[in-house]
């Protein structure tokens, strides 16, 4: 039971600490499509 608890706190710590970096990602693709529908071009910026 231990470990299971210990399992999930450490997935859980490891989630939250990598939720900015896949927002930011998100944001960045979200960007880089607008930018591809207003200027042209292919590609990220």
């Amino acid at each position: 039971m231990r470990l299971t608890w210990l399992t999930t706190l450490l997935a859980l710590t490891t989630l939250t600490a990598c939720a900015p970096l896949v927002v930011g990602g998100a944001g960045a693709i979200v960007a880089d499509e607008v930018i591809e529908q207003e200027e042209g071009g292919d590609g990220l910026f």
